[in-house]
Order: structure tokens, then C-alpha cells, then sequence
């Protein structure tokens, strides 16, 4: 599984403001996620390892091969637990892309983002509705029907997708309370996907029911100038017959326009 990959859309839709690391501390949950993960990277993870390395000295087959496992699990998590990110990474040049909260049940939140799945650029965009769940923190507030800029990551697939089979989002408000700010990010998102974001609510209750919480948007069900869209990378582009993209343009000439 991997990160690593083409990120879709205009440049202007990158994160890339000021983080108020107070504001980011109080506000997101994510907080909390890492400390668990190290935790458990250093005790399970390590506890495994360890226990694996035993299970290998005793010399029976089946206690070798158990201590191999071990060690394969233990070391997975213990590198998850060490290399597990801080709250702040999710903004660091993250997509914008647009939210809406679903669902509020005490401090259970759950948003349903809309995010392009395609790693390659000269591809159709694949979209998909990603329903989001985490617990909100005290001081921030979250209303069934808020539309919430988000930051796309954590991306999840293997080298040889071509389209991430899953991701993550975190709010935008997370990272800072600057109004201004959030208004930038609100407009950075073309219109068009709100209003596709507002047709997947009626979804909502069957991606609840899938364990990747992810439902993908056929061809037939896309708004018109998201099947199609003039750009990719921010650089202007001619679509083919065969659905693929030609690049025509530069940078500086997609964001010019």
C-alpha cells in the first residue's frame, strides 16, 4: 500500500495555508490517533517481535513458523506506530475537496466527502463518495447539513491501481479558525462538486454499510463538467476519442485561466 501518487485538479486546490498548531491541538481528534498508534506500535508491536523472536529458537516447524509471523506483524507495527504522522500532516499540501456533515450523535460525526480516486493524470477522474467518521473534540462544532472544506489524504492501494481504493479527509477547520481562510478553501472547490456532493446524501446509508465506507460515481451519474474537465494537474487539456487526456498547455497557462 502506498501514498505516493498523482494528486487531480488545479494547483489553487492545494492547502496551503498557515496552521495554527494551538488551534490544531485543541481542535483535531488526530491528536489522540497518533498517540494510540505509537502506543501500540511500541507495546503490541514490540511485545510480538520479541515473542516471535522466541517462538524461532525453539526449533519445532510449526513454532518457527509461528515466530516468523510474529515478527512480520510485530515489525509492521512497530514501524506503523513510529512513522505514524503528526496532526499536522494531513495539511501540508493536501487536495482540497468538498464535505458535508451527515451525521451528529452526541460527539460521533460523520461527513461525507467527495474526492477524485484517479492516479493517473492523463485519465478520466473517478470519483467517489467517502464517508468520514471520528469523534469531535469539545470545543469545535459540527451540524448535520454544514458544508465543510476538507484536506484529502491517506491515500490506500497498491503500486499497480490505478485509482486509490480508499482515503482519508480531515476539515479544514481543524487546522485554523481564520475565516478568511476557510472562505479561500470553500472557493478553491468548483461548484459542480458541491452540488455532486449534495446528490450522494441520499447513498449515505448504503456506503454505511460498506467496511470501506467508499462508494464509488458511475460515468452516467457524474455532473457534466466533471466527466470531462479542462484541466488535469492544473494543465490545460484535449480529451481523445479514447478517453485519455492530451496535455496541451502549462501550468502557469491553467492557472492563468
Amino acid at each position: 500500500m502506498t501514498e505516493d501518487g498523482w494528486p487531480a485538479g488545479d494547483p489553487r486546490r492545494y492547502f496551503d495555508a498557515p496552521i495554527d498548531p494551538a488551534h490544531l491541538k485543541e481542535s483535531s481528534p488526530n491528536i489522540y490517533r497518533r498517540v494510540m498508534w505509537f502506543a501500540i506500535g511500541i507495546v503490541v508491536g514490540g511485545g510480538l517481535t520479541a515473542l516471535g523472536v522466541w517462538a524461532s529458537i525453539d526449533g519445532r516447524w510449526w513454532s518457527v513458523l509461528l515466530g516468523v509471523i510474529a515478527i512480520i506483524v510485530g515489525l509492521g507495527l512497530l514501524v506503523r506506530g513510529v512513522l505514524s504522522g503528526s496532526a499536522s500532516k494531513p495539511f501540508r499540501g493536501g487536495q482540497l475537496v468538498p464535505g458535508l456533515v451527515v451525521e451528529q450523535a452526541d460527539a460521533a460525526v460523520q461527513i461525507l466527502v467527495l474526492g477524485d480516486t484517479s492516479r493517473d493524470p492523463a485519465a478520466s477522474p473517478a470519483f467517489a463518495y467517502r464517508l468520514v467518521t471520528f469523534t469531535a473534540r469539545e470545543n469545535t462544532t459540527f451540524v448535520p447539513g454544514q458544508w465543510v472544506p476538507c484536506v484529502m489524504h491517506g491515500f490506500v492501494a497498491p503500486a499497480w491501481s490505478p485509482r486509490w481504493w480508499s482515503f482519508e479527509a480531515s476539515p479544514v477547520t481543524w487546522a485554523t479558525p481564520d475565516a478568511e481562510i476557510l472562505d479561500r478553501a470553500n472557493k478553491a472547490v468548483p461548484q459542480a462538486e458541491w452540488e455532486q456532493l449534495l446528490g450522494g446524501v441520499d447513498k449515505v446509508a448504503e456506503i454505511r454499510r460498506r467496511w470501506t465506507r467508499l462508494g464509488r460515481i458511475d460515468y452516467e451519474d457524474l455532473h457534466e463538467s466533471l466527466r470531462r474537465p479542462p484541466t488535469r494537474l492544473g494543465v490545460p487539456v484535449e480529451w481523445q476519442a479514447d478517453g485519455r487526456a492530451r496535455f496541451v498547455g502549462s501550468v502557469a497557462a491553467g492557472v492563468a485561466g
